[in-house]
């Protein structure tokens, strides 16, 4: 159950953000600070849980305020990712409250992949955890790039800087690692309010941006409304009945916009039309279709597509690419490893294709291990995958629909991840061919097609 606050103007910018930490590092502490600081809680709800702690005998926490799922109560911890609603002068922001625990990093990337901006809590304590890297590692593979670092619990060390200085060295040579680069560091106290929604006298020494001013600074992801056109097929249907002769293309717009008689591109196929109307349900046609539109095609020439591929404007240098093997960011949550030598399904919008793991680059994961031998339970890392046959994808930091997918292990999906790299050898996945049920038909028919358009370019015109 989450906290809500009353939303005062429905048209207001909202922006949601992932609060991220080792368990006991100070995030809820820090979000209670923030409902409570911003006053965005529920008229009341503050005075009602401080007298509900003396009248229990309890030290008023400012993380009791979160203390609202039934099971967190019984634990102390947080099993889900809640969704706390706080306003600022300059928006509404819907924070995700990340779990700590390892066991529930499943709900962590659940939540913080909704989120475009992140804060990241580290104990000013206890360090750097292993934790603390571990979701660096999660917000890297999930392309969150706005990152705040807030080192808490600096009264327990009276405000010593030199300890914020050696933690911010610390974590921020990882996040380097990782091609990440936080926006900012904040030295806090979130029992204490400090550095929270209003400078710090005990740390004259930072001069920087408190957390929420630093929260008002981050922007959200621009629309893809004016980026370029971009269609996962996720159907074809053919009418019949009364001599309707329709086939129609039918998906979701993912970004940009197409008008009747632009020429089009479906991708890997390469076949090219041009579209001739734009079909709408129980409604005359459209001439233009944007973003997020769930949409029919029909197109002026006979051409044969299958669902899983993209249409994009053939005038268009659009980023989506067929590719073949890719580098890609992964978390794994099977409960049998990813390992070599075994085949899995990819599913990369409405596209299908079986993936290999061809080799782990880097990874994070529980435990001193001498070698890359496979990804864990809970393990991320950095590998290069293997398609059975051409797919048409996109980086992820082009197109979060078309560079995100999901990896199924038999019926269970075991791990996800981002697309970062095309690495497009057309070869490997054929001399990996020990391995069974690999359809390579599509593959065959796609360098035929090249062949054919290389030496006989007339005849594609």
């Amino acid at each position: 159950m989450a906290i809500t606050t009353t939303v005062e103007a429905a048209n207001r910018e909202r922006m949601d953000i992932v609060i991220t930490g080792h368990v006991d590092h100070g995030k809820s502490t820090l979000v209670g600070r923030l409902l409570a600081d911003t006053q965005s809680l529920p008229e009341g709800k503050l005075q009602a849980v401080k007298d509900s702690c003396k009248k229990n005998g309890r030290v008023f926490e400012y993380a009791f305020l979160l203390d609202a799922l039934e099971d967190e109560q019984k634990q102390g911890i947080t099993i889900d990712s809640a969704r706390i609603f706080f306003k600022s002068k300059v928006r509404e922001y819907i924070i995700i409250d990340a779990p700590g625990h390892i066991e529930f990093l499943r709900n962590m990337l659940s939540g913080a992949s909704r989120a475009v901006a992140a804060v990241l809590v580290i104990d000013a304590v206890e360090g750097v955890a292993e934790n603390s890297k571990r979701h660096g590692l999660l917000l890297s593979l999930l392309g969150i790039s706005q990152v705040l670092v807030v080192v808490n619990k600096l009264d327990a060390l009276n405000y010593d800087r030199q300890v914020f200085e050696d933690i911010k060295k610390e974590y921020v040579a990882y996040l380097e690692t990782l091609k990440v680069k936080p926006l900012a560091f904040v030295p806090v106290s979130a029992r204490e309010g400090k550095n929270i929604t209003e400078a710090a006298s005990e740390m004259p020494w930072y001069t920087g941006k408190t957390v929420l001013e630093i929260l008002d600074s981050f922007r959200n992801l621009p629309s893809n409304e004016d980026s370029f056109f971009a269609m996962p097929v996720q159907d074809v249907y053919r009418f019949s009945n009364d001599n309707d002769e329709r086939r129609i293309y039918a998906g979701t717009i993912v970004s940009g916009e197409i008008s009747v008689g632009e020429s089009v591109t479906f991708l890997p196929s390469r076949k090219e039309a041009h579209i001739k109307n734009i079909e709408v349900w129980n409604a005359p046609s459209k001439t233009r279709a944007i973003t997020a539109e769930a949409s029919g095609f029909t197109l002026e020439e006979e051409i044969y597509v299958k669902r899983g591929e993209v249409m994009v404007k053939s005038a268009e240098k659009a980023p989506v690419q067929t590719a073949e093997r890719i580098r890609a960011n992964v978390i794994w949550l099977g409960v049998r490893p990813f390992s070599f030598n075994k085949s899995y399904l990819l599913k990369l919008g409405s596209a299908r294709a079986e993936v290999r793991l061809e080799k782990i680059e880097s990874f994070l994961g529980e435990g001193e291990r001498e070698e890359y031998s496979e990804l864990r339970r809970n393990d991320c890392g950095s590998v290069i995958l293997s398609l059975s046959r051409p797919m048409a994808v996109s980086a992820f930091f082009d197109n979060p629909v078309l560079g995100r997918f999901v990896i199924v292990d038999g019926y269970d999906a075991a791990g996800g991840g981002i697309v970062l790299e095309n690495l497009d050898a057309k070869k490997t996945w054929q001399s990996l061919n020990s391995f069974e049920g690999v359809n390579t038909g599509g593959g065959f028919e796609e360098e035929l097609f090249a062949l054919l358009k290389k030496y006989f370019p007339h005849r594609f015109e």
